[in-house]
């Protein structure tokens, strides 16, 4: 049904349960303990780019399964790629170090040579004190020599950093419900490049009537059964259990999660709960 999400079948949930418990009265809604309930996805997630820019390639297609961090998109990247290679070289070049570690050397052998030599009053107390200033001057260049290879380094991690945010990877593990975007496309930041769904665990959504909410509780075990053609029987926890009564329907919500390894029950899916409880009036 097109326009129409977990949000409207949540409603019909809760419709549907207003409408048994004033079709079965209040002494069988007591002894009621399997209600509708529908598998949702865990999380949904639509995934864009925080840089904007001109589509190179989008790597998945709907209903492909993605892991945490693989590359599903990537844009255009051709300058960044190139800063990144000038950062590197420059990060990596040494001369400008070298050559003033060199300057520093000959200006303390001169000054070294120039002390022996003061002993014999060969060497003017001016002089000394030009050739000092000459090592202090050259040690003050070397360490400047060294601060700008450090901005370098920094300025390839930056560069990097830049070129990366090129790259979309995938914030989940789960599916791709849909891809919005194709090579070639501008992204726009309001623009999600693919709607990615996390299928493990399952979030199984069911509306109680509120003569269960003592019985209830976070961590209470139920069995699901998904509605034909899935079929089964599947063990679920209570991890939700809303705090809000709905005074128009007489029910709260409640949340299970259900362990979907290998991600085989689909969500979307209407079901069957049944927990081992019994309603109070």
């Amino acid at each position: 049904m097109a326009g129409r999400g977990p949000g409207h079948l949540h409603g019909l949930l809760r419709a549907a349960a207003a409408a048994a418990l004033l079709t079965l009265g209040a002494t069988n809604a007591a002894a009621q303990t399997e209600f509708d309930c529908v598998m949702d996805p865990a999380v949904v997630v639509e995934v864009g780019s925080e840089v904007l820019g001109l589509m190179d390639e989008v790597l998945v297609a709907r209903g492909d399964v993605v892991t945490t961090g693989q590359v599903i998109a990537k844009l255009s990247s051709d300058v960044e790629a190139a800063t990144v290679e000038l950062a590197r070289a420059r990060a990596a070049s040494s001369a400008e170090v070298e050559a003033q570690r060199s300057r520093l050397n000959l200006s303390r052998q001169r000054l070294q040579r120039a002390d022996t030599l003061a002993a014999s009053q060969i060497v003017t107390q001016q002089r000394m004190e030009e050739l000092r200033a000459e090592v202090q001057v050259g040690e003050r260049e070397l360490q400047q020599a060294r601060l700008r290879k450090q901005l370098a380094e920094l300025e390839l991690e930056r560069a990097k950093i830049a070129l990366d945010r090129l790259t979309v990877r995938s914030p989940i593990e789960g599916v791709v419900t849909q891809r919005h975007l194709s090579a070639g496309e501008y992204v726009y930041r309001e623009t999600p490049i693919a709607t990615l769904a996390q299928l493990d665990p399952l979030f199984v959504e069911v509306f109680l009537p509120v003569s269960l909410y003592k019985q209830i509780r976070t961590g209470t075990e139920a069995r699901v059964f998904p509605n034909a053609p899935i079929g089964g029987e599947y063990q679920a926890r209570v991890t939700v259990v809303d705090q809000v009564f709905d005074a128009a329907s007489g029910t709260f919500g409640v949340r299970l999660e259900l362990a979907n390894p290998g991600q085989t029950l689909p969500a979307g899916q209407r079901c069957r709960v049944e927990f081992d409880v019994v309603a109070t009036n």
